[in-house]
């Protein structure tokens, strides 16, 4: 059979197919430019148990290391590898890939290949993230460093090794995770939405007369001849430890007043510890006052070192 006649539209009919047309396009449009989109909470219990499930190998493989040097850093000292890193490295990355396939990450040990997957399953944690907002999974960059102060970790002083994950969003740092494997703590913050409850100042924290400054072992001398030079008329007591996180960490609870670095220094190292001073309300720049960002960038090196503090940031920028 054949119809010969036409569907005719009057005016409106035109005018509702055509607006019909056009929500159409614009929900396609909406659908498409969101589909990657990602809740912060989501990157947030994401980092919490990367970081705890890479230091829970830390510390299980304290007692089986085998230890490779990969070269020297530029203090001279030996830059190890050990089992540890490369465990912790393979079960964050697993956990991280399962859960938030299609983002960007960046690790301190990028070249090892991880073929047995440990991540097993966890539930996520508990946290006290009372807001929630989506950002674009196109924007995000995780870093991650799975076992932060190698060397001391192979010379069994575990109170400074940590395990790190950041979260930045179009270079600028969202979310820090420090996990201390050994005391099996967590600190973790979201710039603008809010932080664990252990981040405060320590309660037996006296004032000093002193400005205290965290240095990191391995450029002792380097650095305090720039505070001898610079700090001729500031009284101030010079704290010696190791572990970007761990200093980092000793800033957000009001331990020491700055950390303080005057050499390269790599942006794994910075990234978490950068996120939780930043939703302190403190700043980490580098040793110029210059702002820190972490693209997924091939120079994963911050040249031109560090300040990080709760207050007072310029005080120390105008000193170095």
């Amino acid at each position: 059979m054949v119809f010969a006649g036409a569907i005719k539209l009057n005016k409106r009919g035109y005018a509702l197919a055509a607006l019909l047309i056009l929500l159409f396009i614009y929900y396609i449009q909406v659908q498409y430019s969101h589909s990657d989109d990602i809740n912060v909470s989501q990157l947030l219990k994401t980092a919490i148990i990367a970081a705890n499930l890479g230091g829970k190998f830390v510390v299980n493989t304290k007692n089986h290391l085998s230890v490779h040097v990969k070269g020297k850093t530029k203090e001279g000292m030996d830059d190890s590898v050990t089992t540890a890193d490369l465990l912790s490295h393979c079960v964050m990355k697993q956990l991280i890939e399962r859960r938030l396939p299609n983002v960007k990450f960046i690790s301190e040990e990028k070249e090892v290949d991880c073929e047995e997957d440990l991540s097993g399953t966890l539930m996520d944690p508990e946290t006290s993230l009372t807001e929630d907002v989506a950002v674009r999974g196109s924007d995000v960059t995780i870093w991650i460093d799975p076992l932060d102060a190698t060397h001391e970790y192979t010379e069994k002083l575990y109170e400074y090794v940590t395990t790190m994950v950041c979260v930045a969003v179009k270079g600028e740092p969202l979310i820090g995770v420090i996990y201390k494997p050994f005391s099996e703590t967590t600190f973790w913050a979201v710039v603008g939405y809010g932080h664990s409850n252990n981040l405060k100042p320590k309660a037996n924290n006296a004032k000093s007369d002193k400005t205290k400054i965290i240095v990191s072992r391995s450029h002792r001398g380097a650095i305090e001849k720039v505070l001898e030079e610079n700090f001729k008329h500031t009284p101030y007591e010079m704290v010696i430890a190791a572990g970007a996180g761990y200093k980092a960490l000793e800033v957000a609870e009001g331990s020491v007043d700055a950390y303080l670095h005057i050499t390269a220094i790599k942006k794994w190292d910075i990234c978490a510890g950068n996120a939780i001073l930043k939703a302190l309300g403190g700043k980490m720049t580098d040793k110029n006052g210059n702002s820190l960002t972490y693209f997924n960038e091939t120079n994963v090196l911050n040249e031109h070192g560090l300040i990080a503090t709760l207050n007072n940031h310029e005080q120390f920028v105008n000193k170095i």
